[in-house]
């Protein structure tokens, strides 16, 4: 299984060492790679130094902040022929979530969390390379017009992939919430209401 994600230079500055460290922590001998959007030699050094594998992560020429969207699904290293744990540089590991027994012939095990009255979620899955190939197919498709956010290619898996839900990820909005039972994956509120620091301030309030 290879641990994965993407960033550009922005959000790897902030949210690299969080990552990693956490990763290393937490799946200490699972393979990790990340793809970069326009990598910089110290970028390129700061993963070479913690053993994580890079590669330059592909967009389309003069990208609008929309394609960003589609950076991390593009790059999935399905090419590796192994499952892929994708997840948000901003989403962390706070438990080793056992991925053993991964034998349910599904193309999208969905990592989600508990929204109310529904779960839902976006920020971790693990992908079948054929799951994988089809998302990184669609992310070609929707380059010709980048969605304003995650819902569109995470409705098109929904609709697309043969998936499963498992609920071990949370996200918290507030200081002193408390964790619920059999989580491994926390999330900060979303961009559009949190500023990076406040993000930033959250998840190393709760990392574990």
């Amino acid at each position: 299984m290879i641990l994965y994600c993407a960033a550009d230079p922005n959000y790897f500055n902030y949210y690299f060492d969080l990552w990693q460290s956490q990763c290393q922590k937490y799946y200490p001998t699972m393979r990790k790679m990340i793809a970069i959007y326009n990598p910089t030699q110290s970028i390129i050094k700061k993963c070479e130094d913690n053993n994580i594998e890079w590669k330059e992560a592909y967009l389309p020429e003069n990208p609008e902040r929309r394609h960003f969207y589609l950076l991390r699904w593009y790059n999935l290293p399905y090419e590796e022929n192994d499952l892929i744990l994708e997840t948000q540089i901003n989403c962390l590991p706070v438990a080793t979530q056992n991925f053993n027994d991964y034998n349910d012939g599904v193309e999208h095990l969905r990592i989600a969390r508990d929204k109310g009255n529904r779960i839902g979620g976006v920020s971790a899955a693990v992908f079948t390379p054929e799951g994988a190939k089809k998302v990184v197919e669609q992310a070609k498709v929707m380059f010709d017009d980048p969605p304003d956010d995650d819902h569109p290619m995470n409705l098109w898996q929904e609709q697309n992939l043969t998936h499963k839900h498992i609920v071990t990820e949370q996200q918290f909005k507030t200081p002193r919430q408390s964790y619920r039972n059999n989580i491994c994956w926390i999330t900060a509120g979303t961009s559009k209401k949190f500023s990076v620091e406040q993000k930033l301030q959250l998840l190393n309030q709760y990392k574990r």
